[in-house]
């Protein structure tokens, strides 16, 4: 008489072959989305003479088929978009753990424009992604950089620090007037601390400051920047900045 066979059990830690497939899958999914956006992210920091990359640049830069960008991406557009939110889950995490603690409207506000201004010096491929897309259009609803300058604004109103009627207003002239500064600063290439330092103070005098208020205010925020540069993988000391 065969002794009757008792089924055993896979262990915890022994997934079946089945959870195993799926997991692989999956790490090679997210690594080729990875593939494509680090190519997305080589061909605009490559473009010259203001054309805008299309999906054949993308590809090849990959090497990837077009059927396979499509298996990842409905658009270019959308690549940029997922590229702009990881760019600004990463920015808010750094603003929340380097400059949380400020209680100064204005430097606040000041400081998010001088890290983008900054950062399109020194690290030219994240300047050229933000000059060619349209970022403004982009950032909406609960997008935290939205929800980053908002709260900026409505904290220096409530300061008397700022003069505005519309957020919306306010919000599209701090976005512009990084966007524009970082697309002059991809294209020209200039490291120039001074004039991005001069940019941020006449956004900080279009939202309702005096001059000197919104200078005292920029070079109190630039200096805690620097301060805080050694924990900003993308700070370079560049010594015209």
């Amino acid at each position: 008489m065969n002794a009757r066979q008792i089924p055993i059990e896979p262990l915890d830690d022994e997934p079946p072959a089945a959870d195993h497939r799926h997991r692989v899958a999956s790490e090679r999914r997210a690594r080729m989305r990875e593939r494509l956006i680090e190519a997305t992210r080589a061909v605009y920091s490559q473009s010259t003479g203001g054309r805008r990359p299309v999906i054949d640049d993308v590809i090849r830069a990959a090497d990837v088929s077009r059927g396979t960008f499509y298996k990842y991406f409905d658009s270019l557009d959308e690549v940029l978009s997922e590229m702009g939110r990881g760019a600004a889950n990463e920015m808010l995490l750094s603003f929340d753990r380097l400059f949380g603690p400020l209680n100064d409207a204005a430097v606040m506000l000041a400081t998010g424009p001088l890290m983008a201004l900054a950062r399109a010096a020194m690290d030219p491929p994240h300047g050229a992604i933000i000059s060619h897309a349209d970022m403004v259009d982009r950032i909406s609803g609960d997008d935290p950089r939205r929800q980053l300058v908002y709260r900026s604004l409505r904290f220096g109103r409530d300061q008397g620090v700022f003069e505005f009627d519309s957020i919306e207003a306010a919000f599209d002239l701090v976005i512009g007037t990084s966007v524009e500064g970082a697309r002059r600063i991809s294209r020209t290439g200039e490291l120039d601390g001074g004039g991005i330092r001069e940019t941020v103070v006449m956004l900080l005098r279009g939202l309702g400051m005096e001059r000197s208020a919104a200078r005292r205010a920029v070079d109190t925020a630039w200096q805690l920047l620097q301060d805080a540069s050694p924990h900003l993988h993308w700070w370079k000391p560049v010594s015209p900045l």
